[in-house]
Parts: structure tokens; sequence; C-alpha cells
């Protein structure tokens, strides 16, 4: 009888274990359940951050177009500067566009068209001629516009003024320090025309020459171009000549200088 009474006591405390653990178990999974609900519920929080400029991409990029402006702006700039003829040899130089054409002395001495008026010497040595181009005037009866520039080491001064044409009353215009004596002449026929100025100076024991022409062509069917107008372009060439100072040989400065010295007393 106890057994029995023993028994169903154990019994009776397994079932009230496993209602127990039951219960426990659907309690957990039912606040389980209403928390994930609740979290799902819930709208999920963001952090909002700006997003950083990119500075270092921007100044790495920009870099190269500045430097490539930069080179452009350089290389335009450099074809805009006039260009210098200088002869070192006979010290003297000028200035001209860099659109213009130039002629060496070989070139001109190899074709008479390209040679200024003769001095009446053969000692004369053409250095130079450039020529203003004929697109510069599209259409007209410009036929060339050019500067010459010479010199003769044979020529005294009054021979060198000498050289001027007798048809005009001489000139003078002072150049970079340099007294230049110049004069005009006009002259054409048969459709063609020319207008010449021919400058000389005297310096260093040589007589310097330049010449500027414009010359004309008319075929009937081109416009006249304006003569004056082509020659101020050649004038502004004028502006820019200069001649180097005059220099005495190495042996006389020496002579000079030792000349120059106060003697001492003995």
């Amino acid at each position: 009888m106890k057994t029995n009474t023993t028994r169903n006591l154990i019994l009776i405390g397994t079932l009230t274990a496993m209602v127990t653990t039951v219960a426990c178990s659907k309690s957990s999974k039912s606040k389980s359940t209403e928390v994930t609900s609740v979290a799902a519920l819930k709208p999920a929080s963001f952090i909002v951050r700006p997003q950083a400029p990119k500075s270092v991409a921007f100044t790495a990029e920009a870099a190269p177009t500045k430097v490539a402006e930069k080179a452009a702006v350089s290389k335009q700039s450099s074809q805009l500067k006039p260009v210098e003829f200088k002869s070192r040899d006979y010290g003297v130089s000028f200035e001209y566009p860099w659109q213009y054409t130039r002629y060496n002395a070989k070139a001109i001495a190899n074709d008479y068209s390209l040679q200024p008026q003769s001095d009446g010497l053969d000692s004369q040595i053409t250095l130079v001629r450039v020529e203003v181009p004929k697109g510069f005037y599209p259409g007209t009866d410009l036929d060339s516009a050019y500067f010459t520039l010479s010199l003769n080491p044979d020529l005294s001064e009054k021979e060198c003024k000498a050289t001027l044409s007798k048809d005009a009353k001489p000139q003078v215009k002072t150049v970079n320090g340099a007294d230049f004596n110049w004069v005009e002449t006009d002259n054409g026929g048969h459709g063609s025309s020319a207008k010449i100025r021919n400058y000389v100076t005297f310096a260093d024991n040589t007589c310097y020459e330049i010449e500027t022409g414009v010359r004309t062509k008319n075929d009937g069917l081109s416009r006249e171009v304006d003569p004056d107008q082509v020659m101020k372009r050649l004038s502004s060439m004028i502006e820019t000549v200069k001649l180097a100072p005059e220099t005495k040989p190495q042996k006389q400065q020496l002579l000079s200088s030792k000349d120059a010295q106060p003697e001492t007393g003995k």
C-alpha cells in the first residue's frame, strides 16, 4: 500500500515538472516572439554621414589642365614675339614679325630679282631680305613688299651719302642713336609701279644701306593696294635697327691703355 502511494507521488511530481517546463518554454517563446515582433515594428535607426569631398581627386585632375593651359599660352606668346636678325660679323641687327619671309645672303646672291639697287660698287654686300607675305593683302595688285639690309666697307662717309638718288632731297631719321639719310622715289609704267626708300648711315668705317620697297602689278582684275599703308609695315622694321658700338682692335686698345697710365717719379 505504501509502495503504491510512493509511486503516485513520484508520478504526480514528474507530471508537475513537465507541465512547468512546457509552460516556461511557451512563455519564453511568447516573449521571444513578442520581442521579435516589436523589433520588426520599430523603425531601424541609420547614422547619416556626409560624404567627404574628393578634394584629392579634383586637384589631381585639375593640375594637368592648368599645366596644359600654361604651355599653350607660352607657345602662343612665343609665336607672337618678333624674330631677330643679327650679324655678329658686321655689328648690325633688327627685328621683324615671325610671319614674314626671310632670304639669306646666299639666296639673294643667286637670284637677281631679290637684290636691291646697286650702289655702283662690287664691294656691296647684301646680308638679308625680308618680305611681307602677299596673303596680308589678298585680292590686291601687290607684287612684293620688301626690306633689304646691305653694307659696303669700301666707301667713305661722303661716298656713302652720295649713293642716294639725286632726284630727291635727303631727309634725316635717327634710329637708336644712328642718323640715317634717306630719300623716297616713285616710278612705274605699263601697269606696274614702285615706291622705294633708301637709307644710308656711316659707322665703324662701314656704309650701311637699307632699302624698302613696295611694288605693284595691275592685271585689271585686282584692286589697288595702298603703298603707303604697306610701307608703314616696312618702316616699323627700320625702327628696330641697331648698330653695335664702334670697337677698336685689341692691339690698339692695349696701346691706348698703356699710354693712359700716369708716369711715376723716379
